[in-house]
């Protein structure tokens, strides 16, 4: 009878001290998108380029939405840079507008998101002023001075966009491009009074926009 009291107690204790024992959780894999972007291009004949983590340049992406009361459409105008804490010399490049009803949706669905996007690569847009309805370049130069395109230009500017590729993960629903432009920026001259101009030729973009 005391050997069975013992194994019995021997029992016990390990079923007790195996409960304790927190087993490892381990986590499903995560889906990650890889957000790598680089520019290169001529601004007025001065090699301009962008690359990820050199000269702490990184990729920044937004959208500014112009909401409307139905049935009249709401639009999403969707922007793309790298910039650089340390070096103010950026170019920045809009793309809009996609059109939506409110009171459908109060935000443009990823098969919008996805239709928009592709629509870009097989019709160039036009350029536009602030990408209401097309295109826009901004050029910020080693000054800070802002440069910016403007539609309806006589001179001929050019933009593709090609290799169109949606992914997404835990952070949201991005939509990745190449992006071929060429274009004349403009800025006042606070001392002229005039409006000065910069050609870009031969911009490419690799980015993407995010929903």
């Amino acid at each position: 009878m005391r050997i069975f009291y013992i194994s019995f107690a021997l029992l016990a204790l390990l079923v007790g001290v195996s409960s304790c024992i927190e087993h490892e959780v381990v986590p499903p894999p995560t889906n990650t998108v890889n957000l790598d972007c680089n520019f290169t291009g001529y601004v007025s004949g001065t090699q301009v380029e962008f690359t990820q983590n050199i000269n702490s340049y990184l990729g920044n992406t937004s959208s500014e939405s112009f909401v409307q009361p139905s049935p009249l459409p709401s639009r999403r105008v969707y922007m793309f840079e790298m910039t650089s804490p340390i070096n103010p010399v950026s170019i920045r490049i809009k793309l809009g507008a996609l059109n939506w009803d409110l009171a459908a949706t109060s935000e443009p669905s990823l098969t919008m998101f996805n239709d928009f996007n592709m629509n870009a690569s097989t019709t160039a847009p036009a350029y536009s002023n602030a990408a209401i309805a097309g295109f826009e370049v901004t050029y910020t130069d080693n000054t800070s001075r802002v440069w910016l395109s403007k539609e309806n230009n006589p001179v001929p500017q050019t933009v593709t966009f090609s290799n169109i590729k949606q992914q997404s993960d835990g952070s949201g629903d991005y939509s990745f491009f190449d992006c071929n432009f060429s274009c004349y920026v403009y800025s006042l001259n606070p001392q002229t009074n005039l409006i000065d101009s910069l050609p870009i030729q031969n911009g490419k973009y690799h980015g993407w926009f995010k929903r």
